[in-house]
């Protein structure tokens, strides 16, 4: 197989439709730079199956588009098709000629094709997989591959290895058989756990199923015999009823003529109790009109008795307020004289006193100025002596420097004179040196200001690429952190959510009416949750509230009042527990609730700490109402003290009710809060809403950092390509300059280093003469200070000793003073301390005596008020007297009038009353018999509904089967027989424990079916108008024998009553279930079967691998070895080595390469050349084991000189035989071995075009050049 041709269309720099055809042996392909030589290889590498824009030299999969010239339209496809011949046998196809092609658009989409057919990337790599050709394979080799491949990590090294052994297809396959091994494993493990959760079901199905077709049985025989035992009840029911109809028709006539007469009577009585009720509201009036006349001559007798004794308090009280007006008067006379005599002193020692304090403040202001002159004085002589001390100290100093800068002086002149020699001898070696610098210099700088843009550009992108991979990574770790939580909540919400649906923690019978109790069709869309679930209650009051709430909380609201009936009737019927249920009909609408106080020490009212829904708004204020929340037990019963009508909850649970019972302590129950249940879902269901929200927008983040970085890494490998032809340019004009900078740089520095030390010398000459000429001047100037500040102190002192003298004598005059104001100021306090009783004294006796002279004004007018109050009274009594006498006479004919109209009434009523009891009687008879009627009625609606609801058959129309019921009998009799016998023997063996369960089993299927559902259902209807005499009789004369019917009906409903809820679809349920098992049985045998045969295909597929990898990797050793020395001469020595011998199928690979001549070292430490004879070996070592179809080389004779080059030639003529061989080169010597040489060119800027040349045997040439305006076609 060879590489046949190249078609180019769009790609990078070909704009023009392009072919290139390859020959056998050695194809070249040359070009100045730039011109899209390397472009060839990328587009080979590209229709290979590349996907990293990074490694073509681009940011993006669509800049290898055409992107247009100052002339031309940018294009918005590229296509590239690679044409391979020789492929029958070798590829996995019959074709001979292959064609691969691949396309990309300017939106990014691309295609991969397959002789023109559309396939996937996938596709194309598993056709070339272990040919040694691809995207990655060793038959493309670069400059920047050679250092992927010597620099890269030992386990990255493996992959030529792999492809020369012919693995990467085996390797390919284990991998998709480890992946399919992990499905089959979660497989398993899921059907696993579904196949337990069937048995689990089944094991309970199979119970019930068997349990529903004993029902079944029993059900159908209580049928037959219930139904006939009702219809005969029914009938004689209906008899009964009848004749207690037409006594009761006979009964009501009766007592409705009775009715009649009554009430005629009592018409006339009725007229009868009017009068006499308007002769009693007569005798009323008066007697309320006499007792009124009484009462008020009563009150003023009394009124004035009261006026009279309170006249005479009133005149005592004014003789006693008149003497205490004299004794008060004397007391404030005297008391006045005595303030006025303390005022005159007070005055006297104030005026003292003011003249005190103003010495004090003159002696104060000359004392403190004789002070402050002694501080001024002082001060300046502790100045004057300071100064002098460091005047004299730089004196010393300013010696010592002035004998040291004459000494500096005189050796600088010294240095001076040596350092002119020296520089004038440098001089000259200097000029020398430069004009051999100068001209390479100038290069240097040229290269290296190109070298430090490129770098620079590199920076920065590599600064952006290294930020955006940490926020990536940092993003990484929240968006798992976040799936952690988020899985965490979600399974906790889901577990909470059954919990609450399976109402865990409630009672038997709440759980049952929760899942629907038998009939969950029509239970469950009634029942509307349990009073918890309508509650929401903060974290901190769960506990308080369920305390307070107790058992309520297992409460269930349903729809209405008769679904609440049937919900009780199915738990006692099913014995499922007990439950409280309230309908919502019965809860009355919500009222708005008074707010109370909240008394100290309590946290609040329960209902304010709670929010529900409408719904129970009532129920649950009816619950909470008068309960309070507070911190512990304790403050509930010290409040509860206070408040007896209201009950305490506390936060740790207790319970104190308004009648003072406690309950408390730890509950042995395990399920958990029921309220905090609801508030966990609540918070659990907002939580897990906003970490689904903010999830979506981290993994919308991560994916648009993703494609950043992608772009960044592409980015990075172009800037890095083009930096490195930079580098690889500019080192050879590096090396060169390198040894004459260095020289100029030594000649230079030392120059340096004598000028700026001549420099120095003499700027320090200068500084030292001046500093010596200030220096002496200084010294004479401080001299003469000195001498002035002697004088100066001397005069100070004397100034210091008077002041201190004057400072004394004004301080003791100041003291004098001060303590003859102080004996004032004492005396003026005493007298203050006694004048303020004085006037408070005075004070109080003026308001005595203003209020003796208001009280005595008051008295003597409330005296005359009564008096004048008195002589009223008296003429109102006698006006009443009169009154009271016509009113006593009038009342007593009324009386006697009244007396009789009641006599005649009472005679009336005791006749009426005599025909009443006779109604009575009537009415008690008619009653009792309608009672009984009622009863009758109320057993044959009973014996209806039972048979309705039971069997949905109305005995009206039900016609009695006379075969089916005794044939049923007849089986019940044989049964009972048998039972009783066998309890007989039983207990004569003293060894019987229980009864045989299966007796029904034993009953013919004739005699369960005789008598079917639907005969029974849809018996003939019979006329509406029909009644009890004309029901249908028993068409067989034989009357059943009912007693023994009855016993043995109660019996089997017992049986049927103690079987409990049956699940009457158990039976189809298995059934099914069975079906589902047996199907996930035999998938989970078809899955371990699979297992297992993947586990020995990977088995095989490491052994045989590990094998074939064994072979190829020791024949390319020995080859490497051989190949190296044949490069590098004999004396080279290299090696391969694995890292892991115990496991070569996955251990890292070390090249050892150690040239003649060199310690070993790392490869990263070889120069360019041995580096690319290094890889050149690894190369055809390779090639010697297994050769690929076709190798591009593109450049990898750069680094060589012409002695390597030739040596790589004489390699490359050994293999021309096995490969095809493409050159990108620049070498003159590589050109010459070429068969077919490709010129690259760009006449036009910015578009590729290629030249052919082929070489014959008698060196001649032939070349081609075809254009067209369209595309440019070499042939060879």
């Amino acid at each position: 197989m060879f590489l046949k041709s190249l078609d180019i269309h769009g790609f990078k720099s070909f704009a023009d439709k392009t072919k290139i055809e390859f020959d056998e042996g050695v194809t070249g392909i040359v070009g100045p730079n730039g011109c899209g030589k390397s472009n060839i290889v990328d587009s080979i590498r590209w229709v290979l199956g590349e996907t990293s824009a990074k490694a073509l030299r681009g940011g993006e999969m669509a800049d290898v588009i055409f992107n247009g010239t100052d002339k031309r339209q940018p294009l918005g496809m590229a296509e590239v098709t690679l044409t391979l011949s020789g492929c029958s046998g070798v590829l996995d196809t019959d074709y001979d000629e292959v064609q691969l092609g691949r396309r990309v658009y300017r939106d990014g989409r691309g295609e991969y094709l397959v002789n023109k057919q559309p396939c996937r990337l996938k596709d194309i790599h598993n056709l070339l997989m272990d040919t040694g050709i691809g995207r990655s394979s060793y038959s493309i080799m670069e400059q920047g591959k050679i250092d992927q491949l010597l620099s890269s990590k030992p386990e990255d090294r493996r992959a030529v290895f792999e492809e020369a052994a012919g693995i990467t297809k085996f390797k390919s396959q284990k991998k998709e058989a480890l992946r399919k091994l992990d499905y089959t494993e979660a497989n398993l493990v899921r059907l696993r756990d579904i196949v337990e959760e069937v048995e689990r079901q089944m094991r309970s199905l199979q119970r019930q199923a068997g349990k529903a077709r004993r029902y079944q049985v029993l059900h159908t025989d209580v049928k037959v015999l219930d139904l006939h035992y009702s219809h005969k009840l029914w009938r004689e029911q209906r008899a009964e009823k009848a004749e207690l109809e037409t006594s009761i028709a006979a009964l009501r006539e009766q007592q409705d003529g009775l009715e009649i007469h009554v009430e005629e009577e009592q018409g006339a009585i009725t007229e009868a109790r009017q009068a006499l009720q308007e002769i009693d509201a007569r005798v009323s009036q008066l007697q309320s009109q006499l007792r009124e006349k009484e009462n008020a001559i009563q009150n003023a007798t009394n009124r004035i008795e009261f006026n009279t004794e309170r006249a005479h308090e009133l005149s005592v009280l004014i003789k006693q307020n008149e003497g205490d007006i004299d004794s008060t008067s004397g007391k404030l006379n005297q008391q006045q004289a005595d303030l006025q005599e303390a005022d005159h002193m007070l005055q006297s020692v104030d005026e003292k006193i003011a003249q005190y304090e103003g010495r004090v403040r003159e002696y104060e202001e000359g004392s403190q100025k004789a002070r402050q002159e002694r501080a001024d004085i002082g001060r300046k002589l502790d100045e004057l002596r300071r100064e002098r001390n460091g005047l004299e100290s730089k004196v010393a100093s300013l010696e010592a420097r002035i004998e040291n800068h004459q000494r500096q002086l005189e050796s600088d002149q010294q240095r001076f004179v040596q350092l002119n020699d020296e520089l004038s001898r440098l001089q000259k070696d200097e000029q020398a040196r430069n004009r051999d610098a100068e001209s390479i210099r100038k290069r240097i700088e040229d290269l290296r200001g190109t070298i430090d843009g490129l770098e620079d550009d590199l920076s920065a992108k590599e600064d952006q690429y290294h930020d955006a991979r940490r926020v990536l990574d940092g993003l990484q770790n929240d968006l798992s952190e976040f799936h952690r939580v988020f899985t965490e909540k979600s399974s906790r919400l889901e577990v909470l959510r059954q919990l609450v649906a399976e109402g865990e923690g409630f009672e038997k019978g709440t759980q049952a009416v929760l899942k629907g109790l038998d009939q969950p069709d029509l239970f469950q869309k009634a029942v509307r949750g349990a009073l918890a679930s309508f509650i929401d209650v903060d974290r901190e009051f769960v506990v308080a509230i369920e305390a307070a709430l107790g058992r309520h909380l297992q409460t269930i609201v349903v729809a209405d009042t008769l679904v609440a009936e049937n919900m009780i009737e199915a738990l006692r019927r099913g014995k499922l527990g007990k439950a409280t249920l309230v309908s919502e009909e019965s809860v009355r609408p919500a009222t708005d609730r008074q707010l109370l106080t909240v008394p100290d020490g309590a946290i609040g009212w329960a209902l304010d700490q709670i929010d529900c829904g409408e719904k129970v708004r009532s129920l649950v204020d009816q619950l909470l109402d008068n309960v309070l929340i507070v911190p512990d037990l304790t403050t509930a019963l010290n409040l509860h003290r206070e408040m007896r009508d209201v009950a305490f909850a506390t936060l740790g649970g207790e319970f104190v009710s308004a009648e003072g019972v406690i309950h408390g302590g730890v509950s042995g129950e395990e399920g958990g809060s029921f309220l905090q249940r609801q508030s966990d879902i609540r918070e659990l269901e907002v939580a897990t809403e906003t970490l689904a929200k903010a999830l979506d927008r981290l993994e919308d983040r991560r994916d648009n950092l993703v494609e950043r970085v992608e772009k960044l890494e592409d980015q990075l490998g172009s800037y890095r390509d083009r930096l490195q032809q930079r580098r690889v340019s500019c080192s050879t004009q590096e090396g060169q300059l390198a040894v004459v900078e260095r020289d100029l740089q030594q000649l230079e520095n030392k120059l340096e280093s004598l000028r700026w030390e001549q420099k120095e010398v003499a700027q320090r000459q200068d500084e030292l003469d001046e500093q010596l000429s200030a220096a002496q001047q200084e010294k004479a100037e401080t001299l003469s200070r000195i001498d002035a500040i002697g004088e100066e102190t001397g005069k100070l002192g004397n100034q210091l000793e008077s002041a201190e003298r004057n400072e004394a004598e004004a301080a003791e005059l100041l003291n004098e003073v001060k303590t003859s104001l102080a004996v004032e100021r004492q005396a003026r306090g005493s007298l203050v301390s006694q004048r303020e009783p004085m006037a408070g004294r005075l004070r109080e006796l003026e308001e005595l005596l203003t209020r003796r002279n208001t009280e005595i004004e008051s008295y003597r007018q409330r005296i005359a008020n009564s008096e004048q109050e008195s002589i009223s009274l008296q003429e109102t009594i006698e006006t009443a007297k009169a009154d009271s006498t016509g009113l006593s006479e009038e009342l007593n004919r009324v009386r006697s009038e009244r007396q009789q109209h009641a006599d005649t009434i009472q005679a009336s009523e005791s006749q009426m009353s005599e025909e009443r009891r006779s109604i009575q009687q009537i009415a008690k008879q008619r009653g009792q018999e309608e009672v009984k009627a009622a009863q009758i009625g109320i057993r044959l609606e009973q014996i209806e509904t039972s048979a309705r609801e039971r069997y949905q058959v109305e005995l009206e129309r039900f016609e009695p089967d006379s075969h089916a019921l005794l044939a049923v009998i007849d089986s019940q009799r044989q049964a009972h027989e048998r039972n009783e016998k066998r309890r007989a023997t039983l207990a004569s063996k003293q060894d019987g424990e229980g009864e045989d369960e299966d007796d029904d089993a034993t009953r013919s299927e004739g005699v369960s079916s005789a008598f079917d559902d639907e005969s029974a259902a849809n018996a003939a209807a019979s006329d509406d108008e029909s009644d009890a005499d004309n029901v249908v009789a028993f068409p067989d004369p034989a009357e059943p024998d009912w007693d023994f019917v009855e016993e043995i009906v109660a019996q089997l409903r017992s049986r049927l009553d103690s079987m409990g809820p049956v699940n009457i679809d158990a039976i189809e349920e298995f059934e099914e279930l069975e079906q589902h098992y047996q199907f996930n049985v035999q998938q989970m045998k078809d899955l371990e079967n699979s297992k297992e045969e993947l586990m020995r295909m990977i088995a095989r597929i490491n052994r045989d691998t590990r094998k074939m990898f064994g072979e190829t990797f020791e024949k390319i050793r020995v080859n490497f070895q051989d190949m190296f020395k044949e490069l590098f001469g004999p004396q080279a020595k290299s090696d391969l080595l694995l890292m892991d011998d115990g496991d070569p199928l996955e251990s890292g690979i070390d090249v050892i390469a150690k040239p003649p001549g060199k310690k070993l070292q790392s490869i990263s430490l070889l120069s360019g050349g041995e580096r690319s004879m290094t890889a050149v070996a690894l190369l055809f070592a390779i090639y010697m084991v297994k050769p690929s179809p076709f190798c591009v080389l593109d450049e990898l004779d750069a680094p060589l000189d012409d002695s390597n080059i030739g040596r790589f030639i004489r390699v490359l003529d050994r293999f021309i035989g096995d490969s095809q061989f493409i050159i990108v080169t620049h070498s003159k010597r590589t050109m010459s071995r070429a068969d077919v040489m490709y010129g690259v060119s760009m006449e036009e800027f910015g578009v590729s075009k290629t030249v052919g040349v082929k070489f014959t045997k008698d060196d001649t040439r032939e070349e081609t050049v075809v254009g067209r305006k369209d595309e440019v076609e070499v042939g060879a």
